[in-house]
């Protein structure tokens, strides 16, 4: 089995038969690891068992629904998803169509319209992302994810913790650690200091981490998933110039000296947001949307940085927040 980036997820080998050839996948990589959700390439090569002739192979398509929950996938297809919040407290998912636009959505209401969300990683084992919102008060709490449920104050959630209105950036880039689970990055509104909140076996977060200082000057950041494609999530930063930078997740809890990726980028943007992959070919994309409601797609290239953009949908200049 290749994932979509074409690498080999699993290899199966049998021994001899006669009869007729049935071949069979657990959904589990070759170390032994729940498969990520997605679309999946397999192979089948069966040998003459008389030793005459060449080798019969056949290959086909496969998607996997019942795996692990991959970056920004409320669905369970392995295709990001966009979560919208409207001024009426409708927290929707939108859903990702696998080439590059969104396609339905499922809306939960009652949310209050001040709300911060923040999509995270699936912390309590049960193959679903989970979300973070963080509320007026400060008080940041994780709601467990439903794999498609729409996501409401009712569902199952656990607090995490108060004073987070410190913050005017919170944002998870994914696994920076280099543990497997998804991170919290946080900017201190006062200073500009960044801090790291590691994600535990627990489901909770670790005390925080200071890993820069005065990142002040930007004016978005934002957690984009695995950019470049070396396991380890990475950050985007927007500064005060327009100028976009990426600064790579090191396994060990901080992040790499930054690269800039592109000049004059993004001064009509009032939303932008790491998705993961909504184009089906296993890269980190970008969604953008402008201060006219236009939003644009930027392909993720797998190396660090991004195509040109394309606009994929008008009129979603009515929404609170993008997430």
């Amino acid at each position: 089995m290749r994932d979509s980036l074409g690498r080999t997820v699993d290899t199966v080998t049998g021994g001899v038969t006669r009869g007729d050839l049935v071949a069979e996948w657990d959904g589990r990589t070759s170390t032994g690891a729940l498969a990520p959700n997605g679309s999946y390439t397999w192979t089948l090569t069966a040998q003459p068992a008389d030793g005459t002739g060449p080798a019969l192979v056949r290959t086909g398509k496969a998607t996997f629904y019942k795996g692990a929950a991959v970056r920004h996938d409320f669905g369970r297809d392995g295709i990001g998803d966009l979560l919208t919040l409207n001024s009426s407290g409708g927290l929707s998912i939108q859903y990702g169509s696998a080439t590059g636009t969104f396609d339905g959505k499922r809306t939960g209401t009652g949310w209050p319209a001040s709300s911060l969300v923040v999509p995270f990683g699936d912390t309590n084992g049960d193959e679903c992302n989970d979300v973070l919102v963080r509320s007026s008060s400060g008080t940041l709490t994780r709601y467990n994810g439903g794999c498609g449920s729409a996501l409401k104050p009712s569902t199952t959630h656990v607090k995490l913790g108060t004073g987070f209105n410190q913050f005017n950036v919170l944002t998870s880039p994914g696994d920076i650690t280099g543990d497997g689970r998804a991170d919290l990055i946080a900017r201190k509104s006062s200073n500009g200091a960044v801090y790291l909140y590691k994600g535990t076996s627990a489901g909770k977060l670790s005390s925080p981490v200071k890993v820069a200082s005065n990142w002040a000057g930007y004016k978005k950041i934002v957690g984009v998933g695995d950019l470049n494609g070396d396991g380890y999530g990475d950050l985007v930063a927007q500064d005060k110039a327009n100028v976009l930078w990426r600064y790579s997740g090191n396994g060990k809890g901080g992040f790499k000296g930054r690269v800039k990726i592109a000049s004059g980028w993004g001064s009509s943007y009032n939303a932008v947001v790491g998705v993961g992959d909504i184009t089906g070919d296993g890269k980190a994309d970008l969604v953008a949307r402008d201060t006219s409601g236009n939003l644009y797609r930027y392909n993720g290239d797998g190396k660090g940085s991004f195509g040109g953009r394309k606009k994929i949908a008008t009129g979603w200049k009515g929404y609170k927040g993008l997430f």
